[in-house]
């Protein structure tokens, strides 16, 4: 059984979705048609190699957002219901993309700036840790209510 008012998290994550994707899709457009810097040898990999592992890479994170957004549709149109298999499926994508586009701006940085690069990785890293490490040991203070606080 569906719900026939969809889900306002989905409809909301929707929005997100569209950006990461089209962040995405613009990326894969720029390296195609602007292929000569990402023809660098980086590391053991010749610079044909590392253009044909990071347009690979960007691709496949364009499939995973497009993906995960199909499924979102779905349960933000109340077409399928919460806690589904497809918004299960839409969330493992949602997030695989987010980290997959995460992944993407340092490789994208490497043939211009090799320490550019480095330095977001590792501030990705860290922020990352800090979210991740911080949602599990900071309690979250109780809503105050309307009548105390006036």
């Amino acid at each position: 059984m569906s719900d026939p008012k969809g889900s306002v998290l989905h409809q909301q994550a929707l929005t997100v979705m569209g950006f990461f994707t089209g962040l995405v899709l613009t990326s894969l457009v720029l390296i195609l048609t602007a292929p000569g810097p990402f023809h660098t040898p980086i590391g053991p990999l010749s610079g044909e190699q590392y253009f044909e592992t990071l347009m690979t890479y960007v691709a496949t994170v364009g499939v995973v957002s497009s993906v995960a957004m199909i499924a979102f549709l779905e349960v933000a149109g109340g077409m399928s219901q919460t806690y589904s298999f497809v918004d299960r499926l839409g969330t493992t994508l949602f997030f695989l993309s987010v980290f997959g586009f995460m992944g993407i701006l340092p490789l994208i940085l490497v043939p211009f700036s090799r320490w550019g690069a480095v330095v977001v990785l590792v501030l990705e890293v860290v922020l990352l840790g800090v979210y991740f490490v911080g949602r599990r040991v900071v309690k979250p203070h109780p809503p105050k209510s309307r009548e105390s606080a006036g």
